[in-house]
């Protein structure tokens, strides 16, 4: 076992919509970007500030796959994996660029605007009738717990 410990734990919103891409064996990629807001005081002047922390990650496989089909922009997602680096020449300039992003191991979707329309239509056939007869209405809702 190693003494060392790698590892990023992410939770924000897609800044754009996934687009999925496939390595030549036919195994799915996807690589997005995360955004966080920070929050701060500023000593000087005591005004409560925002900025937005972007963040890369890397998924690949069924999970590359899930995100695609399923999130768009602007869905909260929470992924957690090490952190990564990789160095590649940059095809335009020629030049060295590092790459920094979340290899992801671990990921679930918090919230999509896909699943919270499916679930406000379930929501709206399981609703109760309108008018519902005076057997039903409970006069002490507590009751039912004794």
């Amino acid at each position: 076992m190693s003494a060392y410990i790698n590892e990023i734990t992410v939770m924000g919103n897609l800044g754009k919509d996934p687009e999925l891409r496939y390595f030549a064996n036919g195994t799915a990629s996807l690589r997005i970007s995360i955004a966080t807001q920070d929050q701060w005081t500023d000593k000087d002047t005591g005004e409560v500030k925002e900025g937005t922390q972007w963040h890369t990650a890397s998924l690949v496989g069924k999970q590359a796959e899930i995100v695609a089909k399923y999130m768009n922009k602007g869905d909260k997602i929470w992924v957690r994996g090490p952190l990564q680096t990789k160095i590649y020449e940059a095809e335009r300039s020629g030049m060295n660029r590092l790459s920094v992003f979340v290899k992801v191991h671990d990921m679930k979707m918090i919230h999509t605007k896909i699943r919270h329309e499916e679930r406000a239509d379930e929501k709206l056939h399981q609703a109760a009738p309108l008018q519902e007869s005076a057997e039903q209405v409970q006069t002490n809702p507590l009751e039912q717990f004794g």
